[in-house]
């Protein structure tokens, strides 16, 4: 017989359970009979939220029973520059009210940022990393934040077994959802047009392209060595773009370091002909870019679905602050070159750039292992979305989840020299 818990089974905790189920219960039943659309809450942490569920959002807003609403409780982004970039004006609310409103499901990328919705609903997670930061690949100091989740879409069966074993979710139930990584599809499906994303942020298509992007935290490279490091690139013969995570603008010192980054880099790169990235999705800079130089960030492992050189810069005390799982930490330097001063970030794209195919099988194989099915996530996540909803997917989404898996060929890249 399994040991009683003499602090939560009291006869008083028990009552209140049943009463606050039944209590659920009339308020689905009421929601039922009024015959309302259903109700999807998205709460974005951040820009980047929004571009991790954007590929299944985009899917799903088709669909006509479907109504989605917004809302975002971080204090460092204000609703309207997440949502209003993306046509996004209708149905945005503040968190206070969304917590009070009935919704059919609510969609999550952040743990440590949500709104606790006092209404029964169906909770949906995506990840939104897979770099092993912050204790994200088994969190069980927040156990009893995850148990609350329905659904948890798991973009590889590394992390899904991490949380099984440390007995987080059952990995066999359909709680723990192995999906895949949405975000990343567009890398691999042939939607990305190269030449298109050239043209408009204006990048010379006849020089190599080389994408630094580092990692928020006041550790990364961008607060010990960025300016030193793009001044190195600007060096080269190459086109340089700069992508920020969203979350060094935030206003949070633990986040920005207490800099303005944009006020700080837009007149740098102005003058040496450097692209300041404003877009939150990384992906189509990943996908224009020939080379890249990050220090532990999950756009480190993304690109390695394109199969392009990757320079490590090397910053002990950010993967030490930022709690970075080890084993992560070893497995994307496996596929990569690892340096510790700007100038020699500078000559290792350089020689990467000549020899791009150095660490090929390595990147692949773990892209391959990273990235669950990359190039059809979206279309497993939207059919285990309709299941969750007890919903009956219309026809193309049950076409689409009917493709076989496959893994996405990647093209043979050339040698770019600079």
């Amino acid at each position: 017989m399994p040991e009683r818990d003499l602090v939560q089974d009291t006869i008083y905790r028990r009552l209140r359970r049943r009463l606050t189920a039944a209590a659920h219960d009339v308020d689905d039943a009421i929601g039922r009979f009024r015959g309302r659309p259903v109700r999807v809450l998205v709460e974005a942490a951040s820009p980047v939220s929004m571009a991790v569920v954007r590929p299944v959002f985009t899917r799903l807003r088709r669909d006509p029973r479907l109504e989605f609403w917004f809302t975002t409780c971080d204090e460092s982004w204000h609703a309207d520059t997440i949502f209003a970039p993306l046509g996004i004006t209708a149905r945005v609310i503040p968190a206070l009210q969304a917590r009070w409103m009935k919704f059919d499901a609510y969609v999550n990328t952040d743990f440590w940022n949500m709104t606790w919705l006092s209404r029964r609903t169906r909770r949906i997670h995506f990840f939104h990393g897979v770099a092993g930061k912050y204790g994200l690949d088994a969190p069980v100091r927040i156990a009893p934040v995850i148990a609350q989740f329905d659904r948890l879409m798991f973009p590889n069966e590394d992390r899904r077994d991490r949380y099984a074993a440390a007995g987080l979710v059952d990995g066999a139930s359909p709680r723990a959802a192995l999906v895949g990584y949405p975000k990343v599809d567009c890398l691999v499906d042939g939607s990305l047009n190269r030449p298109a994303i050239e043209r408009a942020i204006g990048l010379n298509p006849n020089r190599a392209t080389v994408l630094y992007a580092p990692t928020w935290s006041p550790y990364s490279s961008l607060h010990t060595s960025g300016k030193a490091i793009l001044h190195a690139l600007s060096g080269l013969d190459v086109n340089v773009v700069v992508k920020l995570h969203d979350r060094s603008y935030d206003n949070a010192a633990r986040a920005s370091g207490g800099v303005d980054w944009h006020k700080e880099l837009e007149p740098f790169c102005r003058e040496r002909g450097i692209h300041l990235a404003t877009q939150p999705d990384a992906s189509p800079y990943l996908f224009a870019a020939d080379a890249l130089v990050t220090d532990h960030s999950s756009v480190g492992f993304e690109f390695m679905l394109v199969d392009r050189p990757l320079v490590i810069v090397d910053c002990p005390e950010l993967i030490e602050k930022a709690r970075v799982n080890p084993q992560k930490v070893a497995l994307m330097r496996s596929a990569a070159d690892v340096v510790r001063d700007p100038s020699s970030a500078a000559e290792a794209v350089r020689h990467a750039l000549n020899r791009p195919s150095t660490y090929t099988a390595q990147r692949r194989a773990i892209a391959a292992q990273l990235f669950f099915g990359a190039g059809a996530a979206t279309s497993r996540a939207v059919q285990c979305f309709y299941t969750l909803l007890a919903l009956e997917a219309p026809a193309a989404v049950r076409a689409s989840a009917a493709i076989p898996e496959h893994s996405a060929t990647l093209a043979p890249f050339e040698a770019r020299t600079t």
